[in-house]
């Protein structure tokens, strides 16, 4: 052909395509005008210093201002990470005056959208975490531009059942209830202009829904939020006018975008400057322009549909998110604690450890695969955390009785008494003998000496010690040490604990297991009622994955053990390959608990793992978690199991094949079931042969960016086999109790008057339990929940008849004087202020 006859050809396109367009979406003429409320136009530029850096922030921030002088009609607001105020404040102050400077010149026309600190995708954070991501957004907008948001928005999927009750405590007075991004998750959909939002609890707040047909599907935008970012554009024939007729049925209208800076096209924002019909807003002005909402948008769990690309990065970034998580949590409550006994409360510690944590579980630093930051930003509030509870625990030991020997000091972080294994390192002064004696308040407590260096006199010197500790809840003990007799070890109660390496069966009180001599379990039955739960024609608890392309089954070989020293638990460790990949798999069974522990180390050296395909942008692979490197087993359930999980502040079933939870998963017939508790492996999955699986590894293209794997990764989980409804099992409880370990360390004995318990905080419940306790600014703050569903009454203890209990609402800001027992509505979130003396 011709240069002619290309440009003939170019021509002719260019006039089929202004005539589609005119078809589809005729121009700024009559179709423009309309007696009805004009479609309300607002767009909020998503981004900040996390991903895209300070160059590409300053300028979409100038462009911004130049499109507001250009365009006197137009306004526009910023969703970025509230991160990056902090961030510009200490490395860039001139950008954060001009933005100052913004809100002032554009007054009325340029806004803060920021809601969160690090852009999280809320479903998958804990619940603390919820609440911290707004708490300390709210304060940097507050401290930087001396005003916050009142109406949530997003533009990644930050939604779940239990956002309006966080937005109520907070003082939101709404939110747009959409995802504009859907690619991890998407919302329940309304044909209303308005309505309110109504939470797990029955707490509401106004909401713009996401309208039926606007988007409610995987990888996509919603529609408008399309339009907003690309028309005109051939991506984009769909006009805002083409919008305000497909969804004319709703008045008034609003389309919004929150989306990369990056993607905003000025020829829209000219087209329709100043066109009778179309107005731009801000958030400040939603609600004044809205009608009091009438209707209910009543919302479960179930509503908001989730998905992650679990064992991206060896799951590397989930996992040690989760242990930053327990990590300052555990913190903060000990260091309210050590200020109860006159110590430091370590709030600036605490509060970089906070901040650390939230902006590592931005999205684009979890979905994207950033690892750097991750590293980077986890390990520093795993740092600050682990400094704080080492000095509180320290001061608080110096407050207690004080004895000749040398004393551990442990810490239990839940809200109810409970006894667990702790292990911690401990340095003895020769002559301290050749065995060891704990006790705590007169008791002799049962121990095991893991491992011990001695000095030429024979006495320990170096050892490893394991404490079976019991201890209230939010409660310091003070465990002594004294010199025993050699043998003098607890050792394990008759039969209790039975090992058979020979024929590869294991006898707990609980269970009786046999191995499969290629790996994995052959059967493992309830010792109480003979019940079986792995399905007997197959193997469990082996690994299975599509590896370099190929479908593989783990083949490893047994060694079984008992504790040594005296320990009430065994061991059973398998070593073997599936493919090329090494791994060890250790399951530990103890004599107190029906849980089984679960630690796994693989060795990658850079295998395809998971489904491969030609797409080096695979959007779909990285989903597929079947064909993933998994811990995978076959339970005996009959075929009404349900999928059951925890959620922020929330529990529910589901009969979704994946199954994603916080801390536990579990599936589930009327008779029994198996729960799967989680350091980060957050994905269970039903497969199709009836097996359940949790995905650990994926290695192949992914659309945000391939991350293949080296060197050794480990994984954390429990096994939690019940017998009866699951409703009736507390897995929540059980779950909470394995993240959250007693901690301790050894300590210098003093003297003092705290006792061998500290406990100055009791909250009990069989309904609810503890998700903060805390000290900032003078004030000692102690947050509760409600999570079976079917409320509930707590008993809370401070300072017994000198105390003051009162409720705030998120804020701090007072609600009312509380009794020390008082009731908690189904899935209702409480925070109370102490106030009184301990001592």
């Amino acid at each position: 052909m011709s240069r002619y006859a290309h440009v003939l050809a170019g021509v002719i396109l260019l006039f089929a395509c202004a005539a589609l367009r005119a078809n589809v979406d005729a121009g700024a003429g009559e179709t423009h005008e309309s007696t009805d409320s004009p479609l309300y136009l607002l767009t909020y530029d998503h981004g900040g210093l996390v991903l895209w850096g300070r160059e590409h922030f300053v300028k979409y921030l100038r462009s911004a201002g130049e499109w507001l002088d250009r365009y006197p009609s137009f306004k526009i607001g910023l969703d970025n990470e509230a991160y990056t105020y902090d961030r510009l404040a200490e490395q860039d102050p001139a950008v954060l005056e001009e933005i100052r400077a913004y809100l002032g010149k554009y007054r009325g026309r340029f806004g803060i959208g920021t809601c969160t600190y690090g852009q999280p995708l809320s479903v998958f954070i804990n619940e603390e975490s919820n609440l911290r991501q707004i708490e300390y957004a709210l304060a940097a907008d507050r401290k930087y531009f001396g005003s916050a948001p009142d109406v949530y928005l997003m533009s990644e999927h930050a939604m779940h059942a239990q956002i309006p009750q966080i937005l109520k405590g907070f003082g939101f007075r709404g939110a747009i209830m959409r995802t504009h991004y859907m690619m991890y998750g998407y919302n329940p959909t309304f044909d209303a202009a308005i309505g309110w939002w109504v939470g797990l609890d029955g707490s509401r707040v106004a909401a713009v829904p996401t309208y039926k047909g606007e988007g409610a599907q995987f990888g996509r935008t919603t529609v408008d939020n399309w339009i907003l970012t690309r028309y005109p554009s051939t991506d984009a024939p769909k006009s805002p006018a083409g919008f305000r007729r497909e969804f004319g049925g709703i008045q008034p209208l609003l389309a919004s975008r929150a989306d990369d800076a990056g993607l905003r096209r000025e020829e829209l924002v000219k087209e329709y400057e100043g066109m009778p019909g179309y107005r731009w807003i801000v958030l400040e002005e939603l609600l004044r322009l809205f009608p009091a909402p009438q209707e209910e948008f009543r919302t479960t769990a179930n509503d908001f549909v989730v998905r992650m690309p679990w064992g991206y990065c060896g799951n590397e970034i989930w996992n040690s998110s989760r242990g930053a998580e327990v990590g300052v949590l555990t913190a903060e409550r000990i260091a309210a604690i050590a200020t109860l006994a006159k110590g430091d409360g370590c709030e600036s510690e605490l509060d970089q450890a906070w901040k650390n944590l939230l902006v590592a579980q931005h999205h684009d630093i979890q979905i994207c695969g950033l690892l750097a930051d991750a590293r980077k930003f986890l390990s520093e509030s795993v740092r600050s955390s682990q400094d704080v509870i080492r000095r509180s625990l320290l001061y608080i030991g110096s407050r207690m009785p004080g004895r000749e020997s040398p004393q551990l000091v442990v810490f239990n972080p839940v809200s109810w008494r409970r006894q667990s294994w702790i292990e911690v390192p401990v340095a003895l002064p020769r002559g301290s003998g050749r065995n060891l004696q704990v006790t705590h308040e007169g008791k002799t407590v049962p121990s095991a000496i893991l491992s011990a260096d001695s000095y030429s006199d024979g006495s320990l010197r170096d050892v490893r010690l394991a404490v079976l500790a019991e201890l209230d809840g939010l409660s310091v003990g003070s465990f002594h040490l004294r010199p025993a007799a050699a043998g003098s070890g607890t050792g394990s109660e008759g039969d209790a604990m039975r090992v058979d390496g020979e024929n590869l069966a294991l006898t707990t009180p609980f269970w009786e297991i046999r191995f499969h001599p290629d790996g994995g379990i052959s059967s493992m039955k309830e010792r109480r009622t003979g019940q079986e739960f792995l399905r007997g024609e197959m193997r469990s608890c082996l690994f299975a994955g599509r590896i370099d392309g190929q479908e593989m089954v783990s083949k490893g070989h047994w060694v079984l053990e008992v504790a040594r020293g005296g320990g009430t638990w065994a061991v059973a460790r398998e070593s073997g390959l599936i493919g090329t990949i090494p791994y060890t798999l250790e399951m530990k069974y103890y004599r107190e608990s029906p849980r089984i522990d679960c630690w796994v180390r693989c060795r990658f050296s850079g295998e395809r793992i998971g489904r491969v395909t030609d797409n080096v942008r695979d959007p779909v692979s990285g989903f597929v978690h079947e064909d993933k490197l998994r811990f995978k087993m076959f339970p005996t359930l009959m075929g009404n199991a349900v999928g059951v999980r925890d959620l922020p502040f929330a529990v529910s079933a589901t009969t979704d094949p994946y199954v994603n939870g916080l801390y536990w998963t579990a599936v589930a017939d009327a008779g029994k079931g198996i729960a799967i508790f989680n350091k980060g492996t957050m994905g269970t999955v039903r497969e199709k042969d009836g097996g359940l699986s949790i995905p650990l590894a994926y290695a192949a293209y992914y659309v945000w960016g391939t991350r293949m794997i080296s060197g050794d990764f480990e994984y954390e989980f429990a096994l939690y086999p019940f017998t009866g409804a699951w409703a009736a099992t507390d897995l929540h409880r059980r779950a909470v109790e394995y993240n959250f370990p007693a901690v301790g360390m050894a300590a210098p004995s003093a003297g003092g008057g705290l006792g061998e318990t500290f406990g100055p905080v009791k909250a009990q419940s069989n309904d609810a339990m503890v998700s903060a306790l805390y000290h900032r600014q003078g004030k000692m703050c102690v947050r509760v929940y409600e999570y079976q569903g079917r409320g509930g009454n707590v008993s809370l203890e401070y300072a017994p008849g000198r105390s003051r209990m009162t409720e705030v609402d998120l804020r701090g800001h007072e609600i009312g004087v509380l009794p020390s027992v008082f009731p908690l509505k189904p899935w209702e979130i409480k925070t109370i202020r102490l106030e009184g003396s301990v001592e």
